[in-house]
């Protein structure tokens, strides 16, 4: 069976200024930085399969902050095969070597002082199976496990599960969608933290034409959480909770595209324990000309459990403290040749943690990237 081969890469430099690079109310470390970025893609493809392998390897470093320098490895896998007309199967994985300063993960907890460096490795598969022309199931289990290095601000964790969907297409234009769901959360703290969480969505898609697609889920959560019981607070507790998610792009002409989405529901987290996160992100794209883009990003998240009910005191978002985050900024880029970009940008990120305060980022970036030709062949 003949494959299709091609490699893409490219490398990217970019020029930062931060006002308060950490997002840190009392220590803020202002600073101009560099990041040099390579990035590979490797493609495979063939009639019934297709495999791609993305790699990105930044190098930051902050002028005057050595020791906030960091290099770091991010890679993902996306692979599917075709087994018959009726079945397919998925894989899904990454691995990131990533700093705090760079990532926005966890972003709800609280402030840092330093940088925390980390990995971060998950794996997805799946295997869906076409039932009928109108009905379809999707099987699929997932692992992911995030270490901390030298540091007790975080705790490392796994999170692991399975997830059985199931979508039944109404008409050429609505479909109607469902989920059960069990994931396990387990904490390497000193309580022994672990949580059985028991899920259910049921959802509605609406494609009233090729530009305009939205799509929304209910359901609910129950959460079983073990722990040493130490007083305080601590020991084992159970609650319900509700899930919203909420998804929709919007092809509004030929120049400009809008993506939002929005959710509320628990997640896990480097705090120790499974926390309820409200989060929306919205992404603007308009194009100036045939070689001028603007963008507009935001993101932001919470963990305020809004209408909970049959919360106990040691569950969910309880213990991490009231916290809010968002950033937003605009980005204008220039196709200046084929192979090269340039891209001017602003960011701006706010943080309000229960007790401890807030604090703003200004951030500034210069981008300047180039494209290596692509390379193709073909082989068996």
């Amino acid at each position: 069976m003949a494959q299709d081969w091609s490699v893409d890469a490219s490398l990217s430099q970019r020029m930062t200024y931060n006002s308060n690079l950490l997002l840190n109310p009392n220590d803020k470390i202002s600073t101009f930085g560099s990041v040099t970025t390579p990035e590979l893609v490797i493609r495979r493809t063939t009639p019934t399969s297709s495999i791609r392998l993305d790699g990105r390897f930044p190098y930051n470093a902050f002028f005057g902050n050595s020791d906030l320098n960091s290099d770091n490895q991010l890679v993902s896998l996306t692979a599917q095969k075709q087994l018959s007309e009726r079945s397919t199967l998925n894989l899904t994985g990454d691995f990131n070597r990533d700093s705090t300063v760079t990532s926005e993960e966890d972003s709800t907890q609280n402030f840092l002082n330093t940088a925390i460096r980390f990995i971060h490795w998950d794996v997805s598969p799946s295997w869906t199976y076409a039932l009928s022309p109108i009905d379809r199931v999707t099987l699929g289990g997932s692992y992911q496990s995030v270490n901390y290095f030298n540091t007790t601000q975080r705790t490392d964790y796994r999170y692991y599960g399975t997830s059985l969907d199931y979508v039944h297409q109404l008409s050429e234009l609505t479909s109607l969608t469902g989920e059960v769901s069990w994931y396990k959360f387990i904490s390497d703290d000193t309580l022994n933290t672990s949580t059985d969480v028991y899920g259910a969505l049921i959802g509605y898609q609406y494609t009233p034409s090729e530009r305009f697609t939205v799509s929304g889920s209910v359901g609910l959560n129950y959460n079983m959480t073990h722990q040493n019981d130490i007083g305080h607070g601590t020991g084992d507790s159970n609650d319900l909770g509700y899930r919203l998610i909420f998804g929709s792009t919007y092809q509004i002409n030929d120049q400009t595209q809008a993506i939002l989405s929005l959710s509320h529901d628990t997640e896990p987290s480097g705090g120790a324990r499974q926390v309820t996160r409200n989060r929306g992100k919205l992404t603007f794209t308009y194009q100036l000309s045939e070689l001028t883009t603007f963008n507009l990003n935001a993101n932001y998240a919470d963990n305020a459990n809004y209408f909970s009910f049959g919360a106990t005191s040691g569950s969910q978002g309880a213990q991490e403290g009231n916290s809010r985050y968002f950033a937003i900024g605009p980005s204008v880029t220039w196709n200046l040749t084929e192979a090269l970009k340039l891209d001017l940008s602003y960011q701006l990120r706010h943080k309000i943690f229960k007790n401890q305060g807030s604090t703003t980022d200004n951030a500034a970036f210069v981008t300047l990237r180039y494209n290596l030709p692509e390379t193709h062949w073909t082989g068996f």
